[in-house]
């Protein structure tokens, strides 16, 4: 079991907000600058990013240009039938090239946007892109899904904001994870997915035990020939 040690009330988690304890016992204080704790500066090195309000978090994916975003969707086109496993690799590798190209400053042309958007409606695709929140190149990965949550219209957008979620997930910023899956759900709230990864978050799953749902993109990525980067070696944490 946990030894319950203490419990405080705080009027605002914040510099200069007060706490006192829960049961009366007449301490108090005022609170220290939580983004500069040992638990903020823990949180940074293991590659989770800070959020001072809910705001900041919904800013991620927030639709920036909906002009934008509806020119993209006259751009996005359907999958037919005759579909092949080149045409799956070479929107997988669309993606990586994509991603790549953004963490190099560069903005992605809106046909590009449109046929990612296109791409991630294959659910093999999408499947084999989810490797990526495991990968060396996460962090690129994480920014195009958040890239292209913004600049995507409904329902397009939904595929993005999972992934997202999913790299936030693994990586341990349950927030972020948390706001994302919620816009997914809002568009679409079937979304078998969005739907599993947000009860596993609810439910309070590890991090370390959705990774292992990255194993079927890798496995994926094998059967269509795709190089994807290789898997990340994640530390264990205390606890």
């Amino acid at each position: 079991g946990v030894e319950l040690l203490a419990a405080h009330v705080v009027d605002r988690v914040a510099a200069g907000g007060r706490w006192r304890c829960a049961d009366g016992c007449g301490e108090g204080g005022v609170i220290d600058d939580p983004s500069a704790s040992p638990l903020a500066m823990a949180a940074v090195l293991d590659g989770r990013r800070l959020y001072a309000r809910r705001a900041d978090l919904q800013q991620v994916i927030a639709v920036c240009d909906p002009v934008g975003a509806a020119a993209v969707a006259d751009m996005i086109g359907v999958h037919g039938p005759d579909r092949s496993d080149a045409d799956a690799r070479a929107d997988v590798e669309a993606a990586i090239a994509a991603a790549g190209s953004l963490a190099d400053g560069h903005r992605l042309p809106d046909d590009v946007v449109a046929r990612l958007g296109t791409a991630l409606t294959d659910l093999q695709v999408r499947d084999t892109l989810y490797a990526l929140a495991v990968g060396e190149s996460a962090g690129q990965a994480e920014s195009l899904w958040a890239e292209l949550s913004r600049r995507l219209p409904e329902p397009w957008r939904i595929e993005a904001l999972t992934l997202l979620a999913f790299s936030a997930y693994t990586r341990g910023d349950g927030p972020l994870a948390g706001v994302s899956l919620e816009a997914a759900l809002r568009c679409d709230e079937a979304h078998r997915m969005a739907g599993m990864l947000d009860r596993a978050l609810q439910a309070g799953l590890r991090p370390e035990q959705i990774r292992e749902l990255a194993t079927t993109g890798y496995r994926l990525a094998d059967q269509l020939g795709v190089r994807l980067p290789p898997r990340r070696v994640f530390g264990r944490r205390a606890g």
